[in-house]
């Protein structure tokens, strides 16, 4: 059990993520070796995939009881359209001169969103919650992050119930044998959440 001293905020694990992505696509703009790009590509999607999907089934449930339903739903409709920028960067070749724009489209979309939460949700919801409820979401979303699918699956559920859990477990399963079988590596990540939760 936490206790005050450890407590977690959500605000602050939610922007590790955006950090980590607004880290990686400068690495990748930086780089001109293309081994290390397919690597930073690949923990871009992974990461912005990740994200959308652990807020979407764990932080934004609580959003309604902070008052915050409609920005709950305003929230999904533009993962919805992130992950299928997103998905057209996992689906496109490192190789195709189109990539980087492609890959750029989905990176801006994402910052885009991360900005609007951090400038206009985050303080709202530091301002609602107790420590002991900010700790629980924020273990929650931690907790999603190890769950949920790490490849971008913009035709699956985004109701944040037990339908877009259920198919995140199924996908995350999927993804796992597609980066076995594919060989995908990754970059480590400038940030990092608590190793345990």
């Amino acid at each position: 059990m936490a206790t005050a001293s450890n407590y977690l905020e959500v605000t602050h694990e939610i922007k590790l993520d955006h950090d980590n992505v607004r880290d990686l696509f400068e690495r990748y703009k930086q780089t001109t070796d293309l081994k290390q790009k397919a690597l930073i590509a690949n923990t871009l999607i992974r990461e912005m995939a990740v994200h959308g999907d652990a807020e979407e089934v764990s932080v934004y449930n609580d959003y309604g009881a902070l008052g915050l339903g409609d920005t709950a739903s305003h929230n999904k409709e533009e993962h919805a359209d992130i992950k299928k920028l997103v998905y057209d960067a996992d689906a496109t070749r490192l190789t195709k001169a189109e990539y980087d724009s492609i890959l750029e489209r989905a990176v801006t979309a994402f910052l885009t969103h991360a900005k609007e939460e951090e400038d206009e949700q985050h303080p709202l919801i530091r301002q609602k919650v107790t420590p002991e409820d900010n700790d629980r979401i924020a273990r929650a979303f931690l907790k999603a992050r190890t769950l949920v699918p790490t490849r971008p699956h913009p035709w699956a559920p985004q109701t944040g119930g037990i339908a877009q859990k259920a198919a995140g477990m199924q996908g995350a399963f999927h993804d796992k044998v597609v980066e076995t079988v594919e060989g995908r590596q990754f970059v480590d990540l400038k940030y990092q959440h608590p190793a345990q939760f």
